[in-house]
């Protein structure tokens, strides 16, 4: 069963020189490793010539520029970025609620020294209290990672917003940029389709 047309410029994705008769008649195209390798019997895919990914490739960042605003606030909606402020208020509660119970515990801890509570009443009290810190440590670890989300996401806007007003962005020479937004570039026979690393992606015909 031969895989589907759509090649991943992050994966299995190589350069391969088609030689002709003189050296100035050698054209640079980018294909399925596989096929490259193994031959079309692995894969069916076509060769995409390299100017033309190129070309392609700044059409569809154009394409997003062009759009920039609608892009930034779609990535933030998808985000939830405007429920940042809910997130961080409600991590700060829980660690508090955190700090209030480990006091407690060590309330406890004195009440029992000063033979002022049971046996029995202390380990049923730090036994509930155990159970509380437990909740709460794993909403603070889940508010957490959402804080972390939203973080990534600001820095992915951040370089987006930067990489337009300087015009880096058009750059198919500067691999940083490449780096910082790109997640994966999907060549299909018609078509390539940039995916962003916050989500967002764009699909280009072929500029010949």
């Amino acid at each position: 069963m031969l895989p589907p047309r759509g090649i991943a410029i992050s994966s299995g994705f190589s350069r391969a020189t088609g030689v002709g008769s003189r050296a100035k008649n050698r054209e640079i195209k980018w294909g399925c490793a596989a096929r490259i390798k193994e031959g079309r019997a692995i894969c069916d895919s076509h060769h995409v010539n390299e100017a033309t990914l190129e070309r392609t490739y700044l059409a569809a960042i154009a394409q997003m520029a062009e759009n920039a605003d609608t892009v930034i606030e779609a990535v933030r909606e998808g985000a939830l970025l405007t429920m940042e402020p809910e997130n961080n208020a409600r991590l700060a509660a829980v660690e508090q609620a955190i700090i209030e119970m480990q006091e407690s515990a060590l309330a406890l801890h004195k009440q029992k020294v000063g033979h002022k509570i049971t046996e029995a009443e202390y380990n049923e009290a730090i036994q509930e209290c155990s159970q509380q810190m437990q909740q709460l440590e794993a909403q603070q670890a889940e508010l957490q990672t959402v804080a972390t989300r939203y973080a990534e996401v600001k820095v992915w806007l951040d370089a987006f917003e930067t990489n337009i007003r300087t015009g880096e962005i058009m750059s198919t020479n500067d691999a940083m940029v490449m780096k910082t937004l790109v997640e994966r570039i999907i060549v299909n026979d018609t078509d390539i389709e940039v995916q962003f690393k916050c989500g967002v992606s764009v699909q280009q015909e072929y500029v010949k």
